[in-house]
């Protein structure tokens, strides 16, 4: 018994320290697949003594076939969940990347669609569509052309640049450090290389929006 106890107190020490060691490498399943590969090592050496020690060969042989039923079935479950994850995965990046995209569009439409609609609204129209744009967003945009447009938070992922304005036109540049782009060499109006851009034009006629990125 106090052999049995010995063996069970080792085997759950060693699987503990193989799963905790690559713990902090970001994902759960190094973890999971260090513990489970010590475990089932373990598991047989265990067996190879425990079935030296049973004279019967039909108990040696029932037992070692039930091991290798257990440990292909738990390895099928083990790949299934792996594969079932990773999809998970890859799903919820490309939700994460259609709202990234969609809310970086709605931030450069808003301000766009607001400017054309009071130019239009203006029954003289005495001021030029870009100088209206300015006039209504000039506290928002710093020295270096960023829009301050939008809520800003410490994991700010998309920037607004005002690229170019004069009294026609406004060229508004929207980036996403969490989007890559098409591209990978592609050079980012910030600086970066290789991220989402796209740009919205505002002139009288109109808003025309590209992906350059």
């Amino acid at each position: 018994m106090k052999k049995i106890f010995f063996w069970i107190s080792g085997g759950a020490i060693l699987t503990t320290v193989a799963f905790f060691i690559l713990e902090q490498s970001g994902s759960m399943w190094p973890s999971v697949i260090a513990g489970a590969t010590v475990a089932f090592l373990y598991l047989g050496v265990f067996l190879g003594v425990w079935l030296k020690e049973i004279q019967s060969p039909t108990k040696k042989k029932a037992i070692a076939v039930t091991f290798i039923v257990l440990f292909v079935f738990s390895i099928s479950s083990a790949v299934i969940s792996y594969e079932g994850s990773v999809r998970q995965k890859e799903s919820l990046e490309n939700i994460r990347g259609r709202l990234e995209a969609d809310i970086l569009y709605n931030y450069m439409h808003e301000p766009l669609v607001k400017t054309l609609s009071d130019f239009h609204a203006e029954e003289n129209r005495e001021s030029k569509i870009g100088d209206l744009f300015t006039s209504c967003y000039d506290s928002l945009i710093t020295d270096d052309g960023v829009f301050e447009f939008g809520s800003r938070d410490e994991d700010q992922t998309r920037y607004l640049y005002i690229a170019e304005s004069n009294a026609d036109s406004v060229l508004l540049i929207g980036e996403s450090t969490y989007l890559k782009g098409q591209n990978d060499d592609f050079s980012n109006y910030s600086g970066r290389k290789g991220r989402y851009q796209v740009q919205g034009i505002l002139t009288s006629r109109g808003i025309d929006y590209e992906r350059q990125n």
